[in-house]
């Protein structure tokens, strides 16, 4: 009586080593996605968080690291208006006034410079023309500052809506 073993084709079974190679990829894999978002990616400040002088703060701690060769500082004035100057690439000052009460405030990318920007337009005041608030290498600087620029609008549009009330009542 002959006995025949059973045999399995060579392609169907995995060796030992190709089996730990698997457990060890899977196990990577698995460790890499517990870690969570990358915190390059998060943003560092709540707008909505914050008072006005803190958001001014955050802007101008934004606008002197946010582009390599530029700077941005921002100062609140009366009346919802945001003075904005930027120094560098033309080593000239430029400041100018945007009235941003009802403005619109959006991101731009210019793929031939690899740069985004943050822009202003005007609804109201002497100059309508959409300006430029700051330019970043980075997506993330660009959302902040976006979301900077809007919670100040908010906070300067409810502070007047809060002082125009207060005058109704005292009349």
């Amino acid at each position: 009586m002959c006995m025949a073993l059973k045999q399995f084709p060579a392609s169907s079974l995995l060796t030992m080593f190709q089996r730990l190679m698997l457990a060890s990829l899977a196990i990577l894999f698995f460790a890499a996605c517990t870690e969570g978002y990358p915190t390059e990616d998060e943003l560092s400040v709540n707008p909505l968080d914050l008072n006005r002088s803190q958001r001014l703060q955050a802007m101008n701690e934004l606008g002197k690291d946010a582009h390599p060769e530029m700077t941005w500082t921002y100062r609140a004035l009366p009346g919802c208006t945001l003075q904005i100057s930027v120094s560098g690439l033309e080593s000239v000052k430029k400041t100018f006034r945007l009235q941003m009460s009802g403005a619109g405030v959006e991101i731009g990318f210019n793929k031939a410079e690899r740069i985004y920007g943050v822009q202003v337009q005007p609804r109201q005041g002497p100059s309508l023309d959409e300006r430029t608030v700051l330019l970043s290498k980075t997506w993330v600087d660009a959302v902040e500052m976006l979301n900077l620029v809007r919670s100040f609008q908010i906070g300067c549009e409810t502070s007047a809506a809060t002082m125009s009330m207060n005058r109704t009542d005292l009349s």
